[in-house]
């Protein structure tokens, strides 16, 4: 197997394990931005809080780790076919 094949699927797999911590934190960032603010204005709905800074820069950044890793190995594939 090509070396950018398995780079890519390491960052793959880093990126979905990001996305998965990411969205793990948003109760704690609730929690925070709750103790932020004296109780008051916080939502009930953690999905509400991704986009609250800086959780869209954080999922956008992410995004790209999964892009370069999709991209390491659609590279990688191309050279195994040559």
């Amino acid at each position: 197997m090509d070396r950018k094949v398995i780079v890519g699927f390491k960052t793959i797999i880093l990126g979905l394990c990001l996305y998965v911590i990411e969205l793990l934190f948003l109760p704690i960032f609730g929690a925070l931005q709750k103790a932020q603010v004296s109780g008051d204005g916080f939502y009930s709905d953690f999905w509400r809080y991704t986009g609250e800074q800086p959780y869209p820069i954080i999922f956008v950044l992410t995004g790209i780790i999964l892009v370069l890793g999709i991209v390491f190995m659609v590279l990688g594939y191309k050279e195994e076919k040559k």
